[in-house]
């Protein structure tokens, strides 16, 4: 059984403005603490219907959700992630996306 939030949120996380959203969130370079009423939460909540995204995110800080976000902005200042590892915040590896 697949449910439509879940299919919603997946959505969500593989669009590039979603992404885009959480580095606004995150201060853009200038590094600050994510609001759980900020622009990433309040469109992903729109998107799935729910209002539970942004109390996720702040009660949640070792879930998957922040880990994506924070995979998110690493990338954008260019962290990256362990040797070996993938670059894509899905997930994916380059080379079983092809």
């Amino acid at each position: 059984m697949v449910f439509p939030e879940a299919v919603a949120v997946a959505d969500a996380l593989l669009d590039p403005g979603m992404g885009e959203l959480v580095w606004v969130d995150s201060g853009a370079g200038q590094p600050h603490v994510l609001s759980v009423d900020g622009l990433f939460c309040r469109r992903l909540g729109e998107r799935v219907g729910r209002g539970w995204p942004g109390p996720l995110a702040a009660a949640d800080h070792g879930g998957p959700l922040i880990a994506w976000m924070g995979s998110v902005i690493r990338l954008r200042r260019g962290a990256g992630g362990p040797p070996g590892t993938t670059t894509a915040p899905g997930g994916c590896a380059g080379s079983m996306s092809r």
